[in-house]
């Protein structure tokens, strides 16, 4: 089966501000580093220009009246109900292409969807993809549009159960508020604990309403956890909820802001934890669609992503994290490290308390969460 990388030259040459931490050129540092080791040659792996679709796609989950305004911002028409709808704020500032960039993400996300539903491919990864903040009627944290609810949307409306697992480090909320009250789609968001990360919520008794209930699942964690902690956490819940919804395709955001060198959180899972994660949510996809999402220290995201296409796609040879690690170590002045980095020294108090919050987050899930699925506690 084919597997699928959604690139673009137009998307990584585009730029928020010149201070923003949002890089889309994350995207070309990964495709440089696809094309160097010879990781998209092949009959079974393709390279897609994605197409810019119609404006109609944002209507599958946004309001006319956002989008309108999303338009006007572009153009620098702006207005009161323009702020109020989060655009112009230091996270969503306005600037010129921004419309254009959020129907192209989002058709690059909706397009490799649809590829996988046709059983065009078994695997699709979208770097521009993954703006899991974004509202049905205003941006927030980095994201103008949100296309992996737009993608879920279409996916459930051609009768496709979806499982959607969020790693990167901030809460998925903007998928969490789309989808809470039904049961077609699970949502599992592993991230640093809204008491110390925006955006400020995602707690375990989140667990959706009506008949969403027991579908979505946080997991909150301490800032501080490490590769241990938060494997303990995914290992024991994520593969048997996955397992007992069964799904026909899993979304997957897999942002690089776990790492301990990201600059914008607290977590200190180093990339060794970040592959594992990897290799267990690949094991759980028939199909598979992976999003970039976060990631704000740019050469290690670039790194990582490439790691989890050779997992995804099954074509990691033996010497490309040796590769990688040269790669990474000529660039001192990112501070990027090594991909096979080591883990950081924690002090024992913060061990105990982040393995006591993971442990206490276990036993509620497993209690709460689990009988609705048939799962025992």
């Amino acid at each position: 089966m084919r597997n699928v990388f959604m690139y673009s030259d137009e998307l990584a040459r585009l730029e928020y501000n010149p201070s923003h931490p949002f890089k889309p050129a994350r995207a070309k540092l990964m495709h440089d580093f696809l094309n160097r080791y010879d990781l998209l040659s092949g009959e079974d792996r393709k390279v897609v220009n994605p197409v810019v679709m119609d404006e109609e796609l944002l209507y599958l989950f946004h309001t006319r009246d956002y989008i309108d305004l999303l338009r006007k911002g572009d153009e620098r028409r702006v207005s009161v109900e323009t702020f109020r709808a989060g655009l112009g704020t230091p996270d969503n500032p306005i600037f010129s292409g921004m419309y254009r960039y959020a129907l192209s993400a989002s058709s690059a996300t909706f397009e490799a969807a649809m590829m996988l539903c046709r059983g065009e491919g078994r695997f699709a990864f979208n770097p521009f993809g993954g703006f899991h903040h974004a509202g049905r009627d205003h941006a927030e944290g980095f994201c103008y549009i949100n296309d992996v609810a737009i993608a879920i949307t279409e996916l459930v409306n051609r009768g496709r159960r979806v499982a959607y697992i969020d790693t990167d480090v901030h809460h998925g909320n903007g998928v969490q508020d789309a989808f809470y009250g039904t049961d077609k789609v699970l949502k599992i968001s592993l991230h640093e604990t809204g008491k110390t990360l925006y955006p400020g919520y995602g707690f375990e008794y989140e667990t959706g309403t009506g008949a969403g209930l027991g579908y979505n699942i946080n997991i909150p964690l301490l800032a501080g956890t490490d590769d241990e902690v938060y494997l303990l956490a995914f290992e024991t819940l994520v593969p048997p909820l996955v397992r007992s919804f069964g799904p026909d395709i899993v979304v997957t955001c897999i942002g690089g802001d776990t790492h301990k060198e990201d600059p914008l959180a607290h977590f200190n899972l180093t990339s060794n934890g970040y592959e594992r994660v990897i290799a267990l949510i690949n094991g759980l996809a028939p199909k598979l669609l992976a999003l970039g999402s976060g990631g704000y220290n740019p050469h290690k995201t670039a790194a990582l992503w490439t790691l989890a296409w050779a997992e995804f796609s099954g074509c990691k040879p033996q010497e490309l994290r040796e590769a990688l690690a040269r790669e990474m170590m000529g660039r001192p002045k990112q501070k990027a490290g090594r991909p096979d980095d080591l883990q950081p020294a924690v002090t024992e108090q913060q061990k105990e308390e982040s393995l006591a919050q993971a442990l206490r987050v276990i036993k509620f899930i497993r209690d709460n969460v689990f009988p609705s699925h048939g799962l025992k506690g």
